[in-house]
């Protein structure tokens, strides 16, 4: 894929992640975008903040790295959204997700005119039968290539809304909790390997490709044709939250690159390694991503 071209868009939610008096920010557009930025990807992200202290501070934090803000708009109505994170040692990750917040009233941007060479977008900012979902309709009409990364976190999703998303995307990524709830609510027909699982989904919604993250286990990959495995990388885990995230991000900086398919599973895998050892989703320093790209063009 040329990424000399217009920037490729990223579109949904950015928040506070509220770990008890501890706030960090996320969302998994906004840790993508950030991750893309710093790897050099050229992008515009699309999203909307409070006009409140906790959206300056991410405002100030996209100043901070360099990242291009023009389509960032501020709301007076709606605050900065907000999670609030509870780790459960048996469950792992609790989100409790708040109703009406900013992301839900993203507005068509600006700036952005056809084709878009690529789109990124997630499900949490679809939520919502209103404003950020007519603009990723817009989007997505404009879009010549898409990469939808699903996160479904009850009750904000439904089989009508995860159809809608699906469909025709160029690749879908998903964990595999998340890929037998496809299975399961779209009533698709029971698989008996994770290779035939992924394959039904594609066939189904007309998918060029499944890209799923196994935790420990490793990732997948499968294509129709293709199909490849994957170790985790080893790694010390601070928290993994945010991980999927960096996967994403690892992987579509691996596409942009020309990598092969075993490559950028490879480069995904250690992109979320690397933040799994960190505390939050993202690093608060540019140093984080200079050692990562020096070890990655020194082993190519």
């Amino acid at each position: 894929m040329n990424t000399n071209g217009p920037p490729g868009i990223i579109f949904g939610e950015c928040l506070i992640d509220g770990f008890g008096d501890v706030q960090r920010l996320g969302g998994a557009p906004f840790n993508v975008a950030q991750h893309l930025h710093a790897l050099g990807v050229a992008s515009v992200f699309v999203s909307r903040v409070g006009r409140d202290a906790p959206g300056q501070r991410i405002l100030q934090h996209m100043r901070d790295w360099g990242m291009a803000m023009d389509e960032v708009t501020e709301d007076t109505l709606f605050p900065t959204g907000r999670v609030r994170v509870t780790v459960d040692v048996q469950q792992g990750h609790r989100f409790e997700i708040l109703p009406h917040q900013a992301y839900d009233a993203i507005c068509a941007p600006a700036s952005v005119i056809a084709p878009i060479p690529w789109l990124y977008h997630g499900s949490l900012a679809l939520r919502e039968d209103g404003p950020s979902r007519a603009t990723w309709r817009q989007l997505r009409a404009r879009a010549q290539w898409r990469f939808v990364d699903v996160n479904l976190r009850d009750p904000w999703w439904n089989p009508e809304l995860l159809a809608e998303l699906i469909q025709g995307s160029s690749i879908l990524k998903c964990n595999v909790e998340e890929l037998e709830q496809i299975i399961h609510t779209c009533e698709l027909p029971p698989a008996s390997t994770l290779r035939e699982a992924m394959q039904t989904v594609a066939r189904h919604f007309h998918v060029q490709a499944v890209l799923l993250t196994r935790g420990a286990a490793g990732a997948a990959y499968g294509d129709g044709t293709n199909f490849y495995e994957t170790e985790a990388v080893s790694t010390v885990i601070q928290d993994t939250v945010g991980a999927g995230d960096a996967f994403a991000a690892g992987w579509l900086w691996s596409l942009f690159r020309g990598d092969a398919i075993a490559r950028r599973l490879q480069r995904a895998g250690e992109l979320a390694a690397a933040v799994c050892a960190l505390s939050g989703a993202i690093p608060d320093q540019p140093g984080f991503y200079q050692t990562i790209m020096a070890r990655w063009v020194k082993e190519e």
